[in-house]
Formats: C-alpha cells, structure tokens, sequence
C-alpha cells in the first residue's frame, strides 16, 4: 500500500505499534494465565490427606489444602503463630547457618552421594536436610515408635488444644538443645498424646518445604522380608517410608524403630540385610549418639557404617575418632572444639586421637557457625568429617 501524505504514514505506523502492543499483552496474559493453571494443577496433585493434616499441624498456608477452615478455631490459629514465630527464629540461629556450612564445606558429599543414612536419629529429618539437601534417600533409626498422624478434622477446639499442647512439647528439645532426648521421647510420643514420632517426622518434611505425596507402613513378614502395607491411624508398624517432592525431585524418608545391638542386627536378620543394601557408597550422619558406637555391643552397626560410607560427619558420640585412623583408609577434617564429654556420661575419657589432631592441627581447624549436640550450654562442639579414599 502507497502513502501520499506523511501524516497517512504516522498514523499506519501508531496503528500498527498498537496493535503489535495488543498482541504482545495477549500473548503475555495467556503465558500468565498458562502458569497460573499448572501451579493450580500441580497444588492439587498434592492435596492429599498426609499431605493436609501435616500442613495444618505445621502451620502452613497452602490454598489446596482442604483443611484450612481449621485455622479458625483457636487452636489450630493459636499452634500456626506459636510454630511459626519459633520456626523463624530455628531458621535464623541455625538452619540458615547450617545451610550455608553445608554448602562450603560438603559440597562433595552432596555431589557424590544421594543416600544419607542416620542412625540414632528419632524424628531428626531436620538436620540431615540443613546438611545434606541434594539427597534422594534417608534412612532413619530409632527406638521410638512410629505412630500417626492426628486426624485434624475429627478434633473438637478442646481436643485439638490438648494436642498441640503435646505436640509442642515433643518440639521443645530439637528447638532448643539441637537433639531429642531418648527418654522424653518415649514420653512424649505415647498413643494419648502425639502418638509417636511420625507428625514431628512429617512436620519437619512440610517445614522444610516438601509436599508429601504418599506414606506406607513398613512390616516384616515372618522375619523374611520387610513389606509396605497401605497407611492406616490403627496399624502396628516398625518402619514407615514417606515419599515427597521438592523442587520436582522426589524424596524418600525411612524410619525404623529397632534395636541394632549386635544380637538383633546381624547378617541373619532381615532388617539388617535391608540396611546393608540401601546404605552402601552413602553419607552416614550421627550426633547426639549417647556414645552407643563406642560400645563393644554395637560392633556390628559400626563396621557396617565403615563399609558401607563413603562419608561420614559425626560428633563425639558417634564412631571413635581412632577408626577412621586405622589403616589410613580415610581422609579427616576436624572442626570446631573439642572438651570432655557431658556430665551425663561420667565414666568417658576424652579421645586421645582427637586430642593429638586438635594440639597438632589447631591452626588449620575451623569454627563452626552454629550449634548441635550435647554442650547446647557452653557451645563448644566438634564435628568429624570422614572421606573414604
């Protein structure tokens, strides 16, 4: 087409800037309106009843969730600005830290390793993701039993109160001290309170921000093989596989409530043979231990972790510190510092080898930006970095 006049032209040429403007909006506001339908379609995919209830006990706000009427009881309002305002300052003090030594000081751990083994662990999903994010599997042992979930939406404001007040009680140890206490445990997480460690399992896996799309039971079947059975609030389980998401990478959490004293973990046992398979070439992580690998009844358990890790990051209380001497088979780093183990176990000396790298590596061993383990008082922690070569 042939303009004669130059105004003809200018107004051909705003018409057109407008319209290609028009186009440019509409196709911005259909690649919105696309984003907006997936993000409502993959929010649905996790509206699940596990997924729900553990978002309601762990006081977040998801717009999927089928339960969020709940927050206008007071009970459930009251427990979302309790947990919050105590996650915010756990995120602050230590996580974030955590998360950031991580980064520095793990990374070929995380890179090399996608399965992080943790025993003596209780509910302690926590840590083991500040420290080890990348992983796809965590294998987690115990004592305590596994339980259920609350089944949110048949609790009166009443019962729901008493249950958060439980609830909040079984968190105060982690909160503040960095680890569970064995025996708190076992009080805390009884059938009539927050029956067992299962909703502090699945809080700490929402919190961190997962979405949690499916959990089985785990039972042995005549001592033969461990089979998944389908999730029920009255089941009788000694082990429990929760899978989530993050990031669309899918997760799998074990917990397994088990004596692995060396009459009950053998290479005869099923269990054992369960652990041995899913651990090798893994990261083993241990704190907070009650020094139970330092005991000639747990042998079995600690020659497995040392065959079967290629890492291993432990406090005091986990492997002693002259096995990862022997033979030269390991590369060690030290961190933090190093004094004699709590009053709570009197008859412990201090390890020798430890004492010797500290005196002669001193200058080159770093702090640690945070806190975990027992001297939750005075703060002075060690950590045991284990490469195997």
């Amino acid at each position: 087409m042939k303009l004669k006049h130059p105004l003809g032209l200018f107004i051909f040429i705003i018409a057109g800037a407008s319209c290609n403007r028009a186009q440019e909006k509409e196709a911005a506001t259909a690649v919105v309106k696309a984003a907006i339908k997936d993000t409502v379609a993959e929010q649905k995919n996790y509206s699940n009843p596990f997924n729900d209830a553990a978002g309601i006990l762990s006081g977040v706000d998801e717009p999927f969730n089928k339960f969020n009427y709940l927050y206008d009881s007071s009970a459930w309002k009251d427990n979302k600005t309790f947990i919050n305002a105590s996650w915010s300052k756990l995120e602050r003090n230590r996580l974030k830290p955590m998360e950031a030594w991580s980064g520095k000081e793990l990374t070929a751990a995380n890179k090399n390793c996608k399965t992080v083994f943790y025993p003596f662990s209780g509910p302690d999903f926590l840590t083991a993701n500040a420290f080890f994010p990348e992983a796809t599997e965590l294998v987690m042992l115990g004592l305590e039993p596994v339980g259920a979930l609350p089944v949110v939406d048949k609790l009166s404001n009443n019962m729901a109160k008493e249950y958060c007040n439980s609830f909040k009680q079984s968190l105060t140890d982690i909160f503040e001290k960095s680890y569970f206490i064995t025996q708190y445990m076992l009080r805390d997480f009884q059938r009539q309170k927050v029956n067992g460690l299962l909703p502090v399992l699945c809080f700490f896996i929402k919190k961190t921000g997962h979405q949690i799309t499916d959990i089985k039971y785990l039972v042995k079947q005549n001592n033969d093989s461990i089979l998944e059975q389908e999730y029920s609030p009255r089941a009788k389980a000694f082990g429990v596989k929760v899978t989530c998401v993050k990031n669309n990478i899918t997760k799998t959490i074990y917990y397994f409530k088990y004596d692995v004293s060396n009459k009950q973990f053998n290479d005869t046992c099923v269990f054992y043979k369960f652990i041995n398979r899913h651990t090798k070439s893994s990261i083993t992580y241990i704190k907070s231990a009650s020094y139970l690998l330092h005991a000639n009844f747990m042998s079995n358990m600690k020659a497995l972790i040392l065959r079967n890790s290629n890492y291993v990051l432990e406090d005091d209380t986990g492997i002693p510190y002259n096995y990862f001497e022997e033979g030269r088979k390991w590369n060690i780093k030290l961190y933090g510092q190093y004094i004699q183990p709590v009053k709570n176990f009197p008859y412990l000396k201090m390890q020798k080898g430890i004492m010797e790298a500290f005196k002669r590596d001193s200058a080159s061993i770093k702090d640690i930006p945070f806190h975990l383990g027992y001297h939750w008082q005075d703060k002075k922690d060690v950590l045991i970095y284990a490469t195997k070569k």
